[in-house]
């Protein structure tokens, strides 16, 4: 008997030690690489499902259609009105103290004196409260322009200020995703070469025990 063929039970028995080790290892393979097929496709559809919209398309002119504060302002009319008033008022105190007294040339040039000067004096002070109430309403209007004007740039920068905060946490939720989608496909493809090569073993063991080549 020949070396060879004494040691076709020795090989026979080794490689369906071998084949046996490998083809017991199956399920124990075959779970690990469903579990990592199951994990790559879950974080395969998370990164596919990342929001990659424009977080500022939406972003409008904060002072368009603005309201205009100046719109309802109208022509002061007390000072026309209180220069009526006081010319009236002159009127009938100069003819109050003329009833009393004789017609005469004199008279009448002082009543047409003291009417005029209370006529002057009416349309100074009229003037003056005029221009007063026309600065105060215009005062007011700036006013109003200069707080609606704040609200609303505030508003925008708030806005902005939310918008930059999602674009930042969108971005760390991507480069999260993306890191978890990569080390599951990692782990997947080691899953799938370890399968392989205990498949391999398994045949390769099946193949030594088997193998005649060696008897002759």
């Amino acid at each position: 008997m020949s070396k060879n063929i004494k040691d076709t039970p020795l090989k026979f028995l080794s490689g369906a030690i071998k084949a046996y080790g490998a083809w017991s290892q199956k399920d124990k393979y075959q779970d690990a690489e469903r579990k990592a097929q199951q994990g790559y496709d879950e974080m395969k559809e998370k990164y596919m499902g990342l929001d990659t919209s424009n977080l500022y398309g939406d972003v409008s002119n904060p002072y368009a259609n603005m309201q205009n504060v100046y719109e309802d302002l109208t022509v002061n009319q007390q000072q026309a009105q209180f220069e009526k008033q006081m010319a009236q008022q002159s009127q009938a105190n100069v003819m109050q103290g003329m009833r009393g007294a004789a017609g005469g040339s004199g008279i009448a040039g002082l009543a047409q004196a003291m009417a005029n000067q209370g006529s002057q004096q009416a349309q100074r002070a009229s003037a003056s409260i005029g221009q007063q109430e026309s600065a105060n309403m215009m005062q007011k209007a700036r006013g109003a322009e200069d707080i609606q004007a704040k609200e609303r740039q505030g508003g925008w920068k708030a806005d902005m200020t939310r918008r930059a905060g999602a674009e930042q946490s969108r971005a760390l939720e991507a480069d999260k995703v993306s890191t978890m989608f990569q080390m599951s496909a990692h782990e997947l493809g080691s899953a799938k070469q370890a399968e392989m090569m205990r498949e391999q073993e398994m045949w390769g063991g099946i193949g030594d025990a088997f193998s005649v080549g060696d008897i002759f």
